[in-house]
């Protein structure tokens, strides 16, 4: 069963302290490390290379006309 950090005793609440702030600690690396590694490989073009190319959808098996209507 579940125990909260209020019916633990003094020593085992000092546990607790210790690993969350391992585990802050850790996971808070790991995040710094990313938005860092993002800021120095920031490349703004990236994100309008699409802007000059038109795209055009096509459907599988047509050669482009309009569809038959009976």
């Amino acid at each position: 069963m579940q125990k909260f950090l209020y019916q633990l005793n003094e020593t085992d609440r000092r546990i607790v302290r210790k690993w969350r702030l391992v585990t802050l600690g850790f996971y808070g690396s790991i995040l710094a490390g990313m938005v860092v590694y993002m800021a120095l490989n920031w490349n703004a073009e990236v994100n309008y290379a699409s802007v000059d190319s038109t795209a055009h959808a096509k459907l599988v098996g047509t050669d482009g006309r309009a569809p038959f209507r009976p």
